[in-house]
């Protein structure tokens, strides 16, 4: 008879895993089996490293089973004596299982990432199957079930894990190259061969999911492919996609009508395009347009205008684009590379009458004076601060600064301003800062430079950075001779240098450098005449005067200062009627009570309802759903709290005690759009948050 050692951990600070189920099923299935006499099963619940250790000593198994969480080269997940996650090295498995070589035969390791410590463990047990990524709690119960099985019927460990894998596939599961095999008895490779790859989609949409799916399986063939189609919500959730996506040499992304707008997308393009800055141009990111011909809006098409990108029209068309894939990853290129290919692809279309808000603002064009915001005029709602900026704009020599959270309409009114300046006759270079590589931010030298090269491209002068850069001086005066003895003098124009997400630069070490010198540059309006030449126009969601440790050197507290506030309910309620007013009275006091007037969800929220595509009530019953339509929002800021230890725990302060202590941390989190405060007490931005956060926020 063989023992099998069912081992089961699955902590408190841990995603809930279906454990029970999966043993339920082992035995079920193996009461039915033909020889069923010849195994008995042996279940440990909650286990904590002794009762690993004293589990294999006083039962002698054969096979050992462990169901619960994995975390790659930190180990598997156990628990402690309070029942919180404790984690078991690779190399003490390694040492624990040596002592029992001989006597067990078969380790299943049915956990997320625990390729590693199965590695670990062939070295002294002959067979034994890890999970090469996350895998999802379906796909990890049929694979059990199909194992145990084939074992039931007299199987061999090689054809169980076969069983094993197409027991996913007969559920259409798409996850079945997840498990593999460490055998000393098998021509099975020990692990899937081939690159990393990682596929961005937009859930629950045709034709993203279908496509992203086929494609998936075809190259889980040779290659190691990551999708996310299983993961729950939650802070774990975010850090596999960021391991993913750290790990990954390519990032297949799928843009459609629908995915174009997904917050998580961009956030997925943005990481990726990071991450290849440092990694030596690793994950390469391959776009494929789903029928998709519309210009990329910003900031998309500042990752992928440059780039090659791949079409796929309808059905036909999947199996020729997985080979064009294939054939990328293998070092080759995708088929549209050349401009004229780009621009005989695009279809630019007439305007909607009610066109999809961006989460992103989208820059003017500035060779048009006209500017391109006719079509989403209708739906902008201007507040009295507006007025403020626009007026200033008109002036010669001025500078203006517009503060306000994440997606207040920041951006928006910086592009009216330019719009503004452009018909005023005024030349406008605009620099957004999220554009600015690690490398630069790390680096004065190197930040002032491009800077400089920057703003020269976008005037289109010849560039002659080096020539300044020969000076024996500092960067800030450098830059500033740059600007005013070349740049301006030979200009000759008003020129407005409007910069967006200046926020980037206060994290460095070189802050008070640069903002100090547009500071200066302000300042040299009152002697020196070319200067008046020049508006400057900053954009920011942090509060600069917790990060600036001068006053007198910084360019936010002069000039005029805007500062952005949420809809009230008159607001909200003039832009439900410009969108034919699909809402009632009441249901628009619900979305007021819901929302607090956060000016994107709003315009989100009405859109949605105005085009069909939700009646109110589906709209507010799962407005925190992982598939609702403010789903793709929340998973996004979820997503930008990963790894900021200091806002999770003072996000979740605010959530339970309506306090945050820390000043810096309250200023950032109210930069990042997450919080409000009211006299001495601090709230989340709106209802959403707040119930999205208590329920889906660790610390």
């Amino acid at each position: 008879m063989k023992r099998i050692l069912i081992l089961s951990a699955n902590p408190t600070n841990t995603e809930k895993l279906r454990l029970d189920e999966e043993v339920r099923e082992i035995q079920a299935g193996l009461e039915r089996a033909r020889i069923r006499d010849q195994f008995e099963i042996i279940a440990k619940w909650a286990v904590r490293p002794d009762d690993l250790r004293r589990a294999l000593l006083d039962y002698e198994p054969e096979i050992v089973h462990f169901s619960g969480h994995g975390e790659e080269n930190q180990g598997l997940v156990l628990e402690n004596n309070s029942g919180q996650m404790q984690l078991v090295s690779s190399e003490s498995l390694a040492r624990l299982f040596k002592l029992f070589q001989g006597k067990i035969e078969c380790v299943l390791l049915n956990a997320c990432y625990s390729e590693t410590q199965a590695l670990a463990i062939h070295q002294y047990i002959n067979c034994v199957v890890g999970m090469n990524q996350a895998i999802g709690d379906r796909a990890a119960i049929k694979f059990a079930v199909g194992f145990y099985d084939a074992l039931g019927a007299g199987r061999s460990y090689t054809d169980a894990y076969e069983f094993g894998r197409i027991a996913i596939d007969l559920e259409n599961i798409p996850e079945s190259a997840t498990p593999v095999l460490k055998s000393r008895n098998d021509s099975q490779p020990e692990s899937t061969p081939g690159k990393r790859i990682f596929i961005s989609y937009k859930r629950n949409t045709e034709p993203d999911e279908p496509v992203a799916l086929q494609v998936f399986e075809a190259l889980s063939r040779q290659h190691q492919v990551f999708i996310d189609q299983t993961m729950a919500v939650g802070t774990h959730w975010v850090e596999r996609i960021e391991a993913e996506l750290r790990q990954a040499d390519f990032l297949i992304v799928f843009l459609s009508a629908q995915s174009v707008h997904s917050e998580m997308v961009e956030a997925e393009i943005k990481m990726a395009h990071n991450l290849a800055q440092v990694q030596q141009g690793h994950p390469v990111i391959l776009p494929v347009r789903l029928a998709y011909r519309q210009p990329f809006q910003y900031p998309l098409s500042a990752y992928l205008n440059h780039i090659n990108w791949a079409f796929w029209e309808d059905a036909k068309d999947t199996p020729h684009l997985i080979a064009e894939l294939l054939r990328a990853i293998s070092g080759g290129k995708l088929a549209i590379s050349e401009e004229k290919s780009k621009a005989d692809l695009i279809e630019i279309s007439q305007p909607s009458k009610l066109p999809h808000p961006f989460a992103s603002a989208q820059p003017v064009s500035l060779e048009m004076p006209e500017g391109t915001m006719e079509a989403q005029s209708i739906f902008y709602v201007e507040r009295s601060s507006d007025g403020l900026a626009l007026q200033a704009i008109a002036r010669q020599g001025v500078t203006i600064t517009i503060k306000g959270p994440r997606q207040m309409g920041k951006s928006s009114l910086l592009i009216r301003t330019i719009d503004t300046a452009v018909n005023a006759g005024k030349r406008v270079a605009f620099l957004d800062f999220q554009l600015f590589d690690k490398a630069a931010l790390s680096n004065a030298d190197l930040f002032f430079r491009q800077f400089c090269t920057w703003l020269t491209d976008e005037l289109e002068m010849a560039d002659k950075v080096d020539e300044y850069w020969n000076m024996p001086l500092g960067n800030s005066q450098r830059c500033t001779r740059y600007v005013g003895r070349y740049l301006l003098k030979e200009f000759r124009k008003s020129l407005v240098l409007a910069m967006d997400e200046v926020e980037r630069v206060f994290d460095t070490d070189f802050r008070s450098d640069f903002f100090g010198m547009l500071r200066s540059w302000h300042n040299s309006r009152a002697t020196t005449p070319i200067w008046k030449q020049l508006d400057l126009v900053l954009v920011t969601s942090t509060e600069p005067y917790q990060l600036i440790d001068n006053l007198n050197q910084s360019p936010f507290n002069v000039g005029q200062v805007v500062d952005l506030e949420d809809f009230t309910a008159a607001q909200v309620a003039d832009l439900n009627r410009r969108h034919g007013s699909p809402l009632n009275s009441s249901e628009e006091r619900q979305l007021m009570a819901l929302l607090n007037g956060h000016p994107y969800l709003v315009r989100l929220a009405l859109y949605i309802i105005a085009s069909q595509r939700l009646c109110a009530a589906e709209l507010f019953s799962n407005a925190t759903a992982d598939n609702g339509c403010f789903g793709n929002h929340l998973r996004n800021h979820l997503f930008r709290l990963h790894n900021k230890t200091e806002l999770v725990q003072g996000m979740l302060q605010v959530i339970r005690q309506n306090i945050c202590e820390d000043e810096r941390v309250f200023f950032r989190l109210r930069g990042a759009g997450l919080v409000r405060r009211e006299g001495r007490t601090v709230t989340p931005r709106c209802q959403l948050y707040a119930e999205y956060f208590q329920e889906n926020l660790r610390g």
